[in-house]
C-alpha cells in the first residue's frame, strides 16, 4: 500500500499531535493546551484510515491489523477507561466505508468504542470531505465538532486545516508496522514516566 505525500504528511500530524495529547493527559493535566492540540490527532487518524481502505490491495489483512493493534493495545487502554480504544473505532469505520451494508452494524457497535458515535460520524463527513464533495464535508465536519463545544472535543474542529492543506513536496512515510507499533509503547512509556514523577 503506497500512502502519496499528503496522506504521509497527516499520519505524522495525527502521531505527533496524538502523542502531545497524551504527554497532556499522562504527565501535565493542568496544561489544557496539550490537549487541545490533541483533538487534531483523531481527525487526521480518520483521514488516514479512509486513505488506506482506498489503497490497501487486501483489505481484510489491513482491518485485521486494525483489530490485532486494538486488542493488543487492551491491557493499555482499559486504564484510561478505553477497553475498546480508538483502534476498534477505526476498524468498524474503515469496514462502514468498505461495504455501506456494515453501516449500520458499525453504528451499533461503536457505541461501545471510544470516541463512539460522535468519532463514527465525524469519519463519514471527512470521508465526503475527501472523496465526494468537500464544501458539503467541510460543513459537516465543523458541524459535528461545533456541537462538541464547550468540550474540549469541539477542538478537533481545527483539523480541517491539515486535511485540506495542498501537499506538493515529498514527505517520508511512516514505516507500517512502526505507526501501529507506536500507539500502545508510548503509552506505556508515560505511563512509566508518570509513576516515577
Amino acid at each position: 500500500m503506497a500512502f502519496n505525500n499528503k496522506t504521509a504528511l497527516i499520519k505524522w500530524i495525527a502521531i505527533f499531535t496524538m502523542t502531545i495529547d497524551h504527554i497532556g493527559y499522562y504527565l501535565f493535566p493542568s496544561l489544557l493546551f496539550l490537549r487541545i492540540v490533541g483533538r487534531i490527532a483523531f481527525p487526521c487518524f480518520l483521514y488516514t484510515t479512509i486513505q488506506g481502505v482506498k489503497e490497501t490491495r487486501d483489505f481484510p489483512k489491513y482491518l485485521l491489523r486494525l483489530v490485532l493493534t486494538g486488542v493488543i493495545s487492551m491491557p493499555v487502554t482499559a486504564q484510561t477507561g478505553n477497553v475498546f480504544n480508538i483502534l476498534f473505532t477505526l476498524a468498524l469505520f474503515a469496514l462502514s466505508i468498505k461495504d455501506y451494508r456494515f453501516i449500520l452494524p458499525a453504528i451499533f457497535l461503536v457505541q461501545f468504542t471510544e470516541y463512539g458515535l460522535y468519532g463514527f460520524l465525524m469519519g463519514w463527513t471527512i470521508y465526503v470531505l475527501a472523496e465526494k464533495h468537500t464544501v458539503a464535508g467541510i460543513a459537516l465536519f465543523l458541524l459535528v465538532n461545533a456541537l462538541q463545544f464547550p468540550s474540549l472535543q469541539g477542538f478537533a474542529a481545527l483539523a480541517f486545516i491539515p486535511l485540506l492543506l495542498p501537499v506538493t513536496f515529498p514527505v517520508r512515510p511512516l514505516p507500517k508496522w512502526a505507526g501501529y507499533a507506536y500507539y500502545p509503547i508510548h503509552q506505556v512509556v508515560l505511563m512509566f514516566i508518570a509513576r516515577l514523577m
